[in-house]
């Protein structure tokens, strides 16, 4: 792949190597070459001796934590070797992301039920292929008041953000669905990530349904559901929902896993790489 000869030694093999891969780099958009480079020690500055230093320089130069460091990293090796087979085989190499807006690459979710009105938890991390996404539009589906009109002006569920930008327009699009607008405080370019953590409340106006589920309009990497139970209320079945439709979520006949709460009345389910417009949680019957 990298026009190494078998009978290179091991100085040659290095060399060789290292010239292949800093010219693949060179082609990843700018903060990616940083990433990759400096990961696999590329430069002979950047050359130290512990993977774990630098993680720390990627995390500096992209003023993030070492957690996002590392995932920037890895979806920059990721595009490095689709470069590489690319190269290798003549195919066209697929280095951007699905052609969306924007994606999520990490959703954690908290639904805490034991309190007088029931408050969802939310942080996204998400990346973009604009060159510049000053907002994001988000929305939320919720039940029907039984007293909803379409002039009804229902501020509920509550909406707060608690960090990663500024609520800005919110509307009832529909009876069942709530849109609103996330403003950024500063533009997100293409390839860098961008964490925001928003809280739902409700208070009464509309009760939440026995479900929580996440149903993607774009594609989502990672969901990580928590739900703690009231124990007052605990829930007498609780099933797992992995890609059905929204309106099979609370269908009898749909394929669900049954699943137990913990000592503590919470339960906790991941799911890897969420298909656009199919919904993925967890629903339960007291």
């Amino acid at each position: 792949m990298f026009g190494l000869l078998v009978t290179a030694d091991s100085a040659q093999i290095r060399t060789r190597l290292t010239k292949s891969l800093a010219e693949l780099a060179a082609r990843l958009p700018d903060d990616l070459s940083f990433a990759v480079s400096t990961a696999l020690a590329l430069p002979e500055d950047k050359r130290t001796q512990f993977y774990g230093e630098r993680v720390d320089l990627v995390a500096s130069h992209l003023q993030r934590d070492g957690r996002t460091a590392t995932r920037h990293i890895d979806n920059g090796l990721r595009v490095l070797a689709e470069l590489a087979i690319a190269d290798a085989t003549g195919a066209t190499p697929d280095v951007r992301l699905p052609v969306t807006p924007w994606q999520t690459t990490e959703l954690r979710t908290w639904v805490v039920l034991e309190r007088e009105a029931p408050e969802i938890y939310e942080m996204r991390r998400v990346i973009t292929t604009e060159k510049e996404l000053h907002a994001l539009r988000l929305e939320v589906s919720v039940p029907v008041p039984s007293d909803w009109k379409a002039s009804s002006a229902v501020n509920d569920p509550e909406i707060v953000v608690l960090s990663g930008g500024t609520l800005r327009t919110r509307l009832n699009y529909s009876s069942t669905r709530v849109v609103f607008d996330l403003e950024l405080a500063e533009p997100l370019t293409e390839l860098r990530e961008h964490e925001f953590f928003v809280r739902y409340r409700f208070s009464g106006v509309r009760e939440m349904g026995p479900f929580y589920t996440c149903t993607p309009s774009f594609p989502c990497r990672s969901f990580d559901l928590h739900i703690r139970f009231d124990e007052k209320q605990p829930a007498s079945s609780i099933w797992k929902i992995d890609g059905l439709r929204m309106s099979e979520v609370e269908d009898d006949a749909a394929p669900r896993e049954p699943i137990g709460a913990d000592g503590a009345g919470e339960v906790n389910v991941q799911f890897q790489g969420l298909t656009p417009n199919l919904s993925y949680g967890v629903v339960w019957q007291h």
